[in-house]
């Protein structure tokens, strides 16, 4: 093939990556960045290891900012575009997780250990499932929009993990209340914004399509989604504290 050539299909594959107006689950572009997520988030996690608590913290700090920040100016783009302003609340799980992680950030001792579980065991599935199931596939996938979702979902991911190498986040089998309690305070209100004001905040009202929650709702219906919404998280946070219980116990041995 002629030089002149190749750089035509070059421009032309990135000309349609670049206009393309939606994208799919799990699609090439998706793929690459959730290897992309990955490899970042390990390599983070490695440096972090090795440096000094002081360092962590300070860096943790400004990572929870970033995260903060990065969900304003997104909300701002959208309201740009002509968006209500209550349909961009910070009241999904991940969202919830921007100040979840300020707060174990900027905290010490047992307030610290509390909300860098609760970011751990809860935020953090929530954020990984986000980015296996972007609810943003209507964007473009490289639009500002996008890359924004997954930058802000990538950062509240990693955050935790730093908790967890760190030993700021002291995972036990008697801490699970700690996830209920957190949901207890948060759930009612935003349940009530859901239903009166029309929105979907944390998927109370219906899940997203194609992802694991439109199989609760297929099995239950929607007059017990919420109730297979509680029957799933409870699985999810039994096996995750058995995860980690057996992952300590393991390291205690050796």
């Amino acid at each position: 093939m002629h030089k002149s050539q190749v750089i035509q299909w070059y421009q032309s594959i990135l000309k349609a990556i670049i206009t393309m107006d939606t994208f799919s689950h799990f699609c090439p572009e998706h793929i690459g960045m959730l290897i992309a997520i990955a490899t970042m988030i390990t390599a983070g996690l490695l440096i972090f290891r090795r440096s000094s608590d002081k360092k962590a913290v300070i860096a943790v700090r400004i990572l929870s900012i970033i995260v903060l920040l990065g969900e304003t100016f997104q909300d701002i783009l959208l309201v740009i575009e002509g968006g209500d302003i209550i349909s961009f609340l910070p009241l999904h799980l991940c969202n919830l997780g921007i100040f979840v992680n300020l707060a174990a950030s900027f905290s010490r001792g047992k307030v610290q250990a509390f909300f860098a579980e609760i970011s751990l065991i809860l935020i953090m599935p929530g954020s990984v499932g986000a980015l296996l199931f972007p609810d943003w596939t209507y964007r473009p996938f490289w639009s500002v929009i996008s890359m924004l979702c997954f930058l802000t979902h990538s950062l509240t991911a990693f955050i935790p993990l730093v908790f967890l190498i760190k030993q700021k986040a002291h995972v036990k089998f008697r801490h699970l209340w700690y996830s209920y309690l957190f949901l207890l305070v948060a759930v009612p209100p935003i349940y009530l914004l859901d239903r009166y004001a029309g929105q979907n905040y944390m998927f109370l009202m219906y899940p997203t399509q194609d992802s694991p929650l439109s199989l609760i709702f297929g099995l239950t219906g929607e007059k017990f989604y919420l109730a297979g919404l509680a029957s799933l998280l409870t699985v999810i946070l039994v096996i995750e504290y058995a995860i980690y219980e057996a992952a300590a116990a393991c390291l205690r041995k050796h």
